[in-house]
């Protein structure tokens, strides 16, 4: 199996690490930083070749083309190998590059006859390498799966819609990505006001008494009655952390969706009848 890489930063490089302890002979990559490196042996069996142009990749016999440039040069990178991409190659975006991004060059491959599989990385890349969970949406996600079961991918499939995978990505970033934020501003107030040790035994102790997906829906559930009050409180959550010179960033953000789920009249929408966070949830959104 012949493999290509359009940008070949952190991603093409852990990835074909893992890649050369299977049934991969050449691995072609152009990345505009290591023009003029030589070819080298990441195995017995796998040789790397670096090459001055895009297109030169994208003639290949490949059975997979990945394109992981910069989400700022997705677009771009896509439209330089459009006309000279064979049909039959597999065509893998791994940017991070917006759904509406990723859309666009879906259509211009599909004047072309063809269509890209929107890739979303779920995971450590430095740990995993080519075993690294990736989320996949697009019409030739299940050949996808085919091709990169034979080279050690752990790949699922979300649905056959350029886009998805992506979007799953950015709103899953909200908890990840926020979550961190969150115990970041939770741990350094506690720690300028001497009480991190309490703090994190009080947090954890909480956290690990029920499953995750039982506090999920306790959380959501609890503001249909409580936003208004809660939204009270951490106003003076907040005056509180001033008045210690700690600046509230995420506390000031829970304040305005607090705000938001009251404004929301959920209590009334919903009269009692919370049977699940699904159902806050669509309620809220038809506010």
């Amino acid at each position: 199996m012949d493999i290509g890489f359009i940008g070949f930063g952190e991603v093409g490089k852990e990835l074909s690490k893992g890649f050369s302890k299977y049934d991969v002979n050449r691995i072609y990559a152009y990345d505009p930083l290591l023009i003029g490196s030589d070819s080298e042996k990441l195995s017995e069996a796998t040789e790397i070749n670096y090459v001055e142009k895009a297109e030169i990749v994208a003639k290949q016999t490949l059975s997979i083309l990945f394109v992981a440039v910069p989400a700022t040069k997705t677009v771009e990178a896509w439209s330089e190998i459009s006309d000279v991409v064979a049909n039959e190659t597999v065509l893998v975006d791994l940017t991070t590059a917006s759904s509406q991004e990723k859309n666009k060059v879906n259509e211009m491959m599909s004047d072309k006859g063809m269509t890209i599989i929107d890739a979303a990385i779920l995971g450590a890349l430095k740990v995993f390498q080519n075993e690294v969970p990736i989320l996949a949406s697009g019409e030739q996600t299940n050949k996808f799966i085919e091709l990169g079961y034979q080279i050690g991918m752990n790949i699922t499939k979300l649905n056959e819609k350029v886009g998805d995978a992506t979007n799953f990505k950015f709103v899953r970033s909200i908890f990840t990505k926020g979550l961190s934020t969150l115990l970041f501003e939770v741990m350094a107030s506690a720690d300028q006001l001497n009480i991190s040790e309490e703090i994190y035994e009080s947090i954890t102790s909480t956290m690990d008494k029920d499953d995750f997906g039982e506090i999920i829906s306790r959380y959501i559930k609890s503001n249909v009655k409580h936003s208004q009050r809660r939204e009270k409180e951490m106003k003076n959550v907040s005056e509180f952390l001033e008045y210690h010179h700690i600046e509230p960033v995420m506390t000031k953000a829970t304040i305005e969706k607090l705000k938001n789920i009251t404004q929301a009249n959920l209590e009334s929408k919903l009269q009692d009848e919370v049977d699940d966070w699904s159902t806050v949830i669509k309620a809220y959104n038809q506010k």
